[in-house]
């Protein structure tokens, strides 16, 4: 096992991020920006760097159990070292620990992550809560901790329920880093970020008011409240409307649901006390089918737009059958396979540059050193030119 405790240097010279700005907010989109752009169309809105603002990104598409991925932190098949003391191989450990499990989005992340760690000889494990909870990350967070992994990764949900747990893990020489939701305020290294809030905001809102024919009312369904990420898109998506668009009107506030079964039911109500509302939002990839639904329902089918930040195979029954036109997001496997790259490549003795060559990748990785994020590139546009060419 590779531990950190003798690279404490190293990581100084990185300039270990402090209180790391909360996210890329008002910088360009991140995306897939290498191989995984193949085949589909790239959002233009939100320009490409980084600059001072923050970065709360965590999608907050939630996560997805696949075979061999823990449960809460329990072990199954393939998975033993989630659950085993980290046994000292010279492999190094890496766990990463998503917002969720059970949707078909950190499917995805764990692929490209998985194929990572083959190609860099890296023993990888991803573990996440079952459902949307910030103290059960930490319990997993303290978990693999206590197990003496080499590095963990988190998408929180809430980073300041971490915070306390990462000082830790620092302070036990474990590279703690932050991947497709940031821990701004925390002692992380670095952030592996998907996409800049501001691209996703502003992509996302371009796309549906020219659905929409450039005027009338819509609806936000977003996921759990107060998560980091999925406000900061939304608070981006509502300064668009506002700067560009005057005569778009956003009606019934931002709804929160957890759950799929919930954003229909968040939908439905917005339907009904908006009947001539004219397009609908679900934020997170689980709030996505629930508000699809609501519109198939409803019989709404090409009446009502419905777009999100959902992933492909989420979207594309309802993409296929006309409930939606497009959904926005990010090439996920590759977010997982330059994850797995950066955490490694640290864990080498090695320091990020401006632009980073990393397998595979078409364009180099960005590295931004003010805000200590390594960013993928622009969001990508899912449609049914392309939609069936991802697998996650």
């Amino acid at each position: 096992m590779r531990h950190i405790g003798t690279r404490l240097v190293l990581l100084a010279a990185i300039g270990m991020v402090l209180a790391a700005c909360g996210g890329t907010g008002d910088t360009g989109a991140t995306g897939a920006s290498g191989a995984g752009t193949q085949g589909a169309a790239t959002a233009e809105g939100g320009g490409l760097s980084v600059g001072a603002g923050t970065e709360t990104e965590g999608q907050t598409d939630a996560g997805a159990e696949t075979e061999g991925q823990t449960d809460a932190g329990e072990e199954t098949e393939g998975q033993t070292d989630a659950a085993t003391e980290a046994d000292g191989g010279d492999e190094p450990q890496v766990a990463f620990i998503p917002q969720i499990v059970g949707i078909p989005y950190y499917d995805g992340f764990e692929e490209g992550a998985q194929r990572a760690a083959e190609e860099f000889g890296v023993d990888y494990v991803q573990s996440g809560p079952a459902q949307a909870d910030p103290s059960e990350q930490l319990r997993i967070l303290e978990g693999f901790i206590t197990q003496g992994f080499d590095a963990i990764v988190v998408s929180p949900l809430d980073p300041t329920t971490l915070d306390n747990a990462i000082s830790e893990a620092v302070d036990a020489g474990i590279l703690v880093a932050a991947s497709d939701a940031d821990a701004p305020g925390t002692d992380r290294a670095f952030y592996v970020a998907q996409a800049t809030d501001q691209a996703l905001g502003y992509t996302l809102i371009d796309n549906l008011v020219e659905q929409i024919g450039g005027e009338g009312q819509i609806g936000i369904v977003s996921g759990v409240a107060n998560t980091p990420s999925l406000d900061a898109w939304v608070e981006f998506m509502q300064e668009r409307i506002e700067t560009t668009y005057p005569d778009v009107e956003v009606v019934g506030g931002v709804r929160h649901a957890p759950d799929s079964e919930t954003a229909l039911s968040e939908a439905q109500s917005l339907m009904t006390a908006f009947p001539e509302i004219d397009g609908l939002v679900g934020v997170p990839s689980t709030a996505v089918p629930g508000v699809a639904q609501a519109v198939q329902n409803a019989g709404k089918a090409g009446e009502i737009a419905v777009i999100g930040y959902g992933s492909p195979n989420t979207a594309r029954p309802f993409i296929e059958s006309g409930v939606m036109e497009t959904t926005v997001l990010w090439d996920v496997e590759q977010l997982g396979y330059l994850t797995v790259w950066a955490v490694d490549y640290i864990l080498e003795g090695n320091e990020f540059e401006p632009e980073n060559d990393v397998p595979g990748f078409d364009e180099p990785v960005a590295w931004d050193e003010e805000t200590q994020t390594l960013l993928l590139g622009p969001p990508v546009i899912y449609d049914e030119s392309n939609v069936g060419d991802f697998d996650f």
